[in-house]
């Protein structure tokens, strides 16, 4: 009789439901720390008068320290149990929490966020591991519907409790907000999760595959993170990348040669695992790139504060916490594309919207944007997760669940990085060429600067200084189109990789019957 069993003969029926309860607690408030501290970096740069490269660090960082983190969850699983595993990395996390609210300088600020990253990765696939224990094949559509909402639904939620604090407060204390729900799930987690399985020595753990891993992953996001502000062609930049794809072929000849890998490439022969994986991946640039991108503009161009950015929010949790359990129950019964793709549809039909917006658009219009948004976020990721993993053997489940979560994550960090860089040079790129078209030649930038020398007339200013002053202000004019142009060009550069989801998407459903090679 297996843990798992054990605990069904004594809760009942009703264990499942307190495995999902108890999961999604942890998945929230570890997912909460993916952007309430985003929110509050502005906050923290000032108080400990950082540059832009030290406050890099702290995304940086957390970013790397999730990725690899993905891939070591199965060992540890294994060598001390779910209930270990889980309660551990939430006390690791309150610990985390209370140096990154305490500290007094950047490192330990940055300390924090590397362990809070760390402990944010490890707990999703075990908390997948764990439903996918709990849950009949039958019924894992609906575990995995409810494991995609706690992925989306912190990033809403701590946009708008991160803003709110730190307006309201300190921006200390958004690194204390989710304490109570990691006290709730340890407690819940002592009880309804199982221990150890196997009995007998634990597996040796792969020190070598972690330092490689991680080597390879920082370097590469440190060299996209930075090769903006550096410039492109310093040697730091192809060092770097360099390193990355050196400790990337490394990582994978160590794992084909030890006996204990710390991810197992057997589930790479699985071609429904495959093509869920790649989806998964360039979805998760899409969406991340998405949350990276709007709270950015409304910001930015429409000078929203961050309580109001975050109410844009709102309306996809609702969205998200009606169709979650509809999508969980349609995933059970219907093929895959059935539901991504409608999802997919709305996801496109969302973002072209975001790619139609400027200063002159309205909050409604985001909110609106939004929830059709939370649409394919209820209803791509759950029938993905669960037909893909579904082709693994039982004992590979946790090596995939790990690297399926470790291409979410992958490409979410890419795809953030990959617009940063964008956005940085559409702006300078659209502002030489609204600059050039600004000229005695052009009639409508006449126009306008004679509008601009009678509005500033009738402020008062005198006639001396208006033509520079209608000339200044013609110059910002300038750099916000700049700027707004370059998040459409965003924008549209997330359509075209959401056209690119429907490919394996469309494989998954045709492959679905017959996973195997």
């Amino acid at each position: 009789m297996t843990q798992v069993e054990q605990l069904f003969a004594r809760y009942g029926p009703r264990y499942k439901l307190w495995v999902t309860l108890t999961v999604m607690l942890g998945l929230v408030a570890l997912g909460m720390s993916i952007t309430i501290v985003n929110v509050a970096i502005p906050y923290i740069k000032g108080a400990f008068g950082m540059s832009d490269s030290q406050v890099q660090w702290l995304s940086t960082g957390f970013l790397a320290s999730t990725t690899v983190s993905l891939l070591i969850a199965p060992w540890l699983v294994a060598a001390v149990g779910q209930r270990a595993t889980f309660v551990g990395l939430l006390l690791a996390f309150i610990a985390a929490s209370i140096l990154g609210g305490l500290g007094q300088g950047m490192a330990a600020l940055v300390a924090a966020r590397i362990v809070q990253g760390g402990m944010t990765g490890l707990i999703r696939p075990v908390a997948m591991q764990a439903l996918f224990a709990a849950y009949p094949p039958e019924g894992r559509g609906m575990a995995t519907a409810m494991y995609g909402m706690c992925l989306g639904l912190p990033l809403t939620l701590a946009t708008v409790v991160g803003g709110w604090l730190v307006e309201h407060f300190t921006w200390r204390y958004v690194f204390f907000v989710t304490l109570p729900i990691c006290f709730a799930a340890i407690v819940m987690g002592l009880f309804f999760l199982p221990t150890r399985e196997q009995k007998g020595p634990r597996p040796p753990f792969d020190w070598a595959g972690v330092v490689l891993l991680f080597i390879g992953v920082f370097s590469l996001l440190a060299a996209l993170s930075n090769g903006q502000r550096w410039g492109w062609y310093d040697p730091r930049v192809p060092e770097l990348i360099l390193t990355s794809v050196l400790c990337g072929a490394a990582f994978i000849a160590w794992q084909r040669r030890i006996a204990h890998p710390l991810l197992d490439l057997a589930i790479f022969r699985n071609r429904l695992f495959v093509v869920g994986t790649l989806a998964m991946c360039l979805f998760g640039g899409t969406f991340y790139g998405i949350m990276y991108l709007l709270p950015q503009f409304v910001q930015a161009v429409l000078h929203y504060s961050p309580i109001t950015a975050g109410q844009i929010f709102l309306p996809s949790t609702a969205v998200l916490g009606i169709l979650v359990p509809l999508v969980g129950w349609l995933s059970d019964r219907y093929p895959p594309h059935w539901i991504t793709l409608p999802g997919l549809a709305c996801t496109l039909f969302s973002v072209w919207l975001m790619a139609q917006m400027d200063w002159n658009t309205s909050f409604f219009y985001l909110a609106v944007a939004m929830g059709i948004l939370s649409i394919g976020m209820a209803a791509f990721p759950p029938p993905t997760l669960s037909n893909a993993i579904a082709g693994l053997p039982g004992h590979l489940t946790g090596h995939g669940s790990g690297a399926i979560n470790f291409a979410l994550q992958l490409g979410g960090a890419l795809g953030t990085a990959g617009l940063v860089i964008l956005l940085d040079r559409q702006t300078a790129y659209h502002g030489q060429i609204l600059n050039a078209g600004v000229n005695a030649g052009n009639t409508t930038a006449r126009q306008a600067l004679g509008q601009l020398t009678d509005l500033v007339g009738r402020l008062g200013v005198p006639e001396i200084h208006q033509p520079a002053m209608a000339g200044y202000l013609l110059g910002r004019i300038e750099a916000i189109w700049a700027s707004i142009l370059a998040y459409q060009d965003g924008f549209w550069i997330l359509i075209g990789s959401l056209l690119l989801v429907v490919i394996p998407s469309l494989l998954l459903s045709r492959w679905r019957r017959s996973p195997h090679v």
